[in-house]
């Protein structure tokens, strides 16, 4: 009976003696004064020829990820790697997110047997610089083993003695991610500290020490260092910033060959509009380009020749704006206001409701009487250079998409942050590479004499700007022939508070009543009607351009 039983204990210990596993996991961490670490690793294993055939590997991660998502690539450098107290043959390979080291060469190990193999090696880049401490935070014993572990321990020492009391001393078991304190931890010496596992690991599981210890005792990296670093991981980074700087001296090139203005003349104040150009003729020269105040400047002048005729119902909600084409004798004599003209009512109609029902007839009109524009003014007084800044973009997508698939996903934080930069310059390279001929020149500087002349409030101070002689006499008429360019040059408050201070109470009231071509409830005040005219029309303008239906606050669909 004792016999059997003895049989049955050796068979059902047998499979638990023969399973392969790590019997002690000792790792030595040597802190230089330089940051680098020399980590001695002794790692004793029973062998039974199934897992362990030929040696034992050890993963190393030398790629990873910050919090800011940038790719941070440490250095390893293999120093020795023993069995047993003898030089084994050993070898490295690349893994996705590190090395390999392998032990051992084509030859199969003597099993079943114990080995103590000893891997000592070099790495970089492993501690944490913070403002208050330095801290070493090392996964000594990895996640990664597919073997348990009966016993382990992890010292750390300093280039430097360092008191117990200013070294704190932390650490965590268990698998990726866990928090468990199945360990003992203390100072074992003055500028040491030693840790040891209170229980054994199960596949999976692993060791993380934390040494936090005072600023000095390493050096740490500058500024310059860290920078080189960050480049040299991240090629995506490296890419983009080299085609910020690319973007920029292109842009620098092309503006001081074709943005530079022409030197402005002397300034001469204006008291009547350069001959020959609208409003929105003028408005268009000085910004370049168009927008919806040229559009209601050209409606306000038509409007004043007697061309049409606009109208005004307040709403409680909303006003309703309205043109209505007039029997004129005489039609526009500038073109871009004859083609305006002709495009309000090319239907055939005699009134038009500014509405956005009504978008695609003053859109249609918009793109008439900017194309007439355009056509009058370009290139025989100013030139945006559109080639260079489609030039400029294309640079900046470029080395954007490049930076993005060298990346691979790494450091795009930084690189959405050089792509604002990028934006930035596109912006303000697409403003300054325009620039006026100079005849163009010559006109701004004649736009600017009247701007001045109509945005000056004050008599004695108009006295005091260089002029033609002095200004003649401001009355009804005058105010109304020059309020569509005070519109276009935005300067319509002030062009108006110059005419109700010159002319008194009773004659803005008289002036306000007898504006034939405005239809409006104003009750007499002739600032609501120069804000009606020039602000409010102009909004009204530009949302009845846009398609009803053009933008959404849905996120979803479905039917009725």
């Amino acid at each position: 009976m004792r016999c059997l039983l003895l049989v049955l204990v050796l068979v059902l210990s047998a499979p638990l003696a023969a399973q392969e596993r790590i019997l002690s996991y000792d790792s030595e961490v040597d802190i230089q004064a330089d940051g680098s670490l020399e980590v001695t690793e002794r790692i004793a294993v029973r062998a039974e020829g199934s897992s362990i055939r030929r040696g034992i590997y050890r993963d190393f991660p030398t790629r990873y990820q910050d919090r800011y998502g940038n790719r941070v690539v440490v250095d390893l450098q293999v120093l020795d790697v023993q069995r047993d107290g003898r030089t084994e043959p050993w070898f490295t390979e690349r893994r996705s997110n590190g090395l390999r080291i392998n032990t051992g060469n084509d030859d199969l190990l003597p099993t079943p047997a114990d080995f103590t193999y000893t891997l000592r090696y070099r790495t970089t880049r492993q501690l944490g610089f913070f403002e208050a401490h330095d801290e070493l935070y090392w996964n000594a014993i990895g996640t990664g083993w597919e073997l348990p572990i009966e016993r382990g321990s992890v010292q750390v020492r300093l280039p430097s003695p360092v008191p117990a009391d200013r070294i704190r001393i932390e650490g965590y078991t268990g698998a990726q991610g866990e928090k468990g304190q199945d360990y003992d931890a203390r100072a074992s010496s003055p500028g040491a500290a030693r840790w040891l596992l209170t229980r054994a690991l199960a596949p999976g599981e692993g060791l993380t020490v934390v040494m936090a210890f005072p600023k000095g005792v390493v050096v740490a990296p500058t500024r310059k260092q860290r920078i080189g670093w960050l480049l040299a991981d991240n090629r995506g980074v490296l890419v983009a910033l080299v085609g910020l700087v690319a973007l920029l001296g292109f842009c620098l090139r092309r503006w001081q060959r074709l943005g530079r203005d022409p030197q402005p003349g002397v300034i001469i104040t204006r008291y009547e509009p350069p001959p020959g150009y609208s409003p929105a003729g003028l408005r268009f020269m000085q910004k370049m380009g168009y927008d919806t105040r040229c559009f209601s400047a050209d409606v306000l002048s038509l409007a004043v020749a007697g061309a049409l005729a606009i109208k005004r119902d307040k709403g409680v909600l909303q006003d309703e704006w309205e043109l209505l084409a007039t029997a004129a004798t005489q039609a526009p004599a500038i073109g871009e206001e004859k083609s305006l003209l002709d495009h309000l009512f090319k239907d055939g109609s005699r009134a038009l409701i500014l509405k956005n029902t009504h978008a695609s007839l003053i859109s249609a009109a918009q793109s008439a009487h900017s194309a007439a524009l355009e056509k009058r003014f370009k290139p025989a007084l100013f030139a945006r250079n559109g080639g260079s800044i489609g030039l400029a973009w294309l640079i900046a997508l470029a080395t954007l998409l490049l930076a993005v698939l060298l990346g691979g996903g790494a450091g795009i934080v930084l690189i959405l942050a050089i792509a604002g930069l990028m934006l930035v310059t596109l912006v303000v390279f697409a403003i300054a590479i325009k620039a006026p001929t100079a005849a163009g020149r010559e006109l701004l500087d004649q736009i600017e004499g009247l701007k001045r002349y109509l945005g000056v409030a004050e008599r004695e101070e108009l006295k005091n700007l260089p002029g033609p002689g002095a200004p003649p006499v401001l009355d009804a008429k005058r105010y109304e022939s020059l309020l569509p360019y005070a519109v276009a040059l935005e300067v319509e408050d002030a062009w108006t508070g110059k005419f109700t201070a010159a002319a008194g109470a009773a004659a803005v009231a008289a002036t306000t009543a007898g504006i034939s071509w405005y239809r409006g409830s104003n009750g007499g005040d002739l600032a609501s009607f120069s804000k009606a005219v020039g602000s409010s029309l102009s909004s009204q303008i530009a949302s009845s351009s846009s398609a009803p239906g053009g933008s959404s606050g849905s996120g979803g669909g479905g039917s009725s």
